[in-house]
């Protein structure tokens, strides 16, 4: 599902993504009031635009994530600023790009959102891991530690055998973390962690 204010740019898209062999938009929007009823029962993605004629989007994304079909949402915006790339994430979107990316670069994108891993614009990730605004400094030695095997691929369970500590130490240690990073999940954090070099 498109939803974009500007019809130019949803038909664009539309028209570039349906020349894909496995994908295809099967619902669009172009205000925030159109989104909810329009949302097919069946659907994968929502590529979101940010700034929409009747308001900013970013509060829809729980209520996108909440519907039935419980599509991912990719946000794809002009707008670049650090406010709107963590709130974004905090609110669970599946990544962040800005609309000068390339129609294929976009296509990749799109795909590896579909995979569930987290594309984000360079400039996102600039933002989210800006060395003077370090989120990582905020962590206890211990949460760097769970961070650091969090990002290795551990499972809670491993993570407390390494360390020599209860799993539910490790959970707890983990939601701490999540929520000083405000990141919504493990992939997230991992992906924070290594842009970092932990």
């Amino acid at each position: 599902m498109i939803v974009d204010d500007h019809p130019v740019v949803r038909e664009g898209l539309k028209a570039f993504l349906d020349l894909q062999d496995d994908l295809k938009v099967i619902a669009e929007a172009g205000s925030l009031t159109e989104i909810l009823p329009n949302m097919p029962s069946e659907l994968d993605l929502v590529v979101l635009d940010l700034k929409l004629s009747d308001g900013n989007a970013l509060g829809i994304i729980p209520e996108l994530l909440a519907h039935p079909a419980q599509p991912r949402v990719l946000i794809l915006t002009s707008f670049l600023d650090e406010h709107s790339v963590r709130e974004a994430m905090r609110r669970g979107a599946s990544g962040y790009l800005l609309k000068h990316a390339g129609p294929s670069a976009l296509v990749d994108k799109i795909r590896a959102a579909l995979r569930g891993e987290v594309p984000l614009d360079p400039g996102a990730v600039r933002l989210l891991v800006s060395p003077e605004n370090d989120p990582l400094a905020e962590l206890t030695p211990r949460e760097r530690e769970v961070l650091g095997l969090i990002a290795q691929g551990m499972s809670n369970k491993r993570i407390a055998r390494a360390l020599g500590i209860a799993e539910k130490t490790v959970k707890t240690h983990a939601g701490n973390l999540f929520a000083k990073l405000g990141v919504a999940d493990r992939v997230q954090a991992a992906l924070l962690a290594k842009e970092r070099g932990l």
